[in-house]
């Protein structure tokens, strides 16, 4: 039987013209290791057969939402590190002192109506179906994460992320990014992504 550790639902926006710019600009700032792709998770599943994810499908295809989805809005930079004891949000630190930390930059994107509403739809379809939603959490955070670094002389930090803080904007610089647009609405796993596991909805340009 066919397993996926890590699944979820997203949209995939397109790493290219400004959205490139801007991550350039602030890894090279914060010293990160850029993401190698750029989404906005709706829910994340975690451990799923591929069955299920297959009649998750299916529900979701009869439940599609509109294009309008597709539009992502930018609020700002944000961020968080890592200190002995627990976890900070970035805000007017200064980046270089923050070398030394684990951290990771997001931006984050407006919660719109639409995208909440579906993204409750979708959890809904998910536990009809037999998804485990066990790793879904109840507060949402619309973000696209831009990169993450940490000491060098420990640990792998190309993917290291954190889960337990609201990830808003919280770091004053403005930027010229006010909005988005994704590529497609899919089903995928960190094992393949920017792949799909199903596609089910690809946006025009």
């Amino acid at each position: 039987m066919s397993v996926y550790e890590t699944a979820y639902l997203s949209l995939a926006v397109p790493l290219s013209g400004d959205l490139l710019s801007v991550q350039r600009d602030i890894c090279r700032r914060y010293a990160l290791l850029p993401r190698s792709e750029v989404h906005l998770t709706l829910a994340f599943f975690g451990e799923n057969t591929a069955r299920r994810l297959a009649d998750l499908a299916v529900a979701l295809l009869d439940d599609l939402p509109s294009w309008e989805l597709a539009r992502v809005g930018i609020d700002g930079l944000g961020g968080a590190y890592e200190l002995t004891g627990g976890l900070e949000l970035i805000g007017n630190e200064a980046p270089g002192d923050l070398n030394a930390c684990p951290r990771v930059l997001w931006l984050a994107a407006t919660a719109s109506d639409e995208l909440s509403a579906f993204r409750g739809r979708a959890i809904e379809a998910a536990s009809r179906v037999g998804v485990n939603t066990a790793a879904v959490g109840q507060d949402f955070f619309p973000h696209l994460t831009l990169g993450s670094a940490g000491p060098a002389d420990r640990g792998n930090w190309d993917l290291w992320d954190v889960h337990t803080v609201p990830k808003r904007a919280t770091i004053d610089p403005r930027l010229s990014l006010k909005t988005l647009r994704a590529s497609k609405l899919h089903l995928t796993d960190v094992s393949i992504h920017p792949d799909s596991v199903h596609l089910l909805l690809a946006f025009p340009a």
